[in-house]
């Protein structure tokens, strides 16, 4: 994998016209967003996993009646 360092990132964007420059920061936070999301999701995955085997349990007359009170 190629690295580049900071600074030569900069020159690079310090380079472009100033429109230019905006596309490259809007696409900086959008790649941060997704990168928001994905760890989101894998923190979450494992309740989302088990959710459809948990369902079982949930899905009954009993457990329909026992939160009932908090609808």
């Amino acid at each position: 994998m190629m690295t580049h360092s900071i600074q030569e990132i900069t020159a690079k964007i310090s380079a472009l016209p100033e429109p230019m420059q905006q596309e490259v920061f809007d696409f900086i936070e959008f790649m941060q967003a997704k990168v928001a999301r994905q760890a989101l999701q894998s923190k979450y995955e494992s309740a989302l996993l088990s959710e459809q085997a948990l369902a079982t349990d949930w899905n009954r007359p009993e457990e329909d009646e026992a939160w009932s009170s908090y609808q």
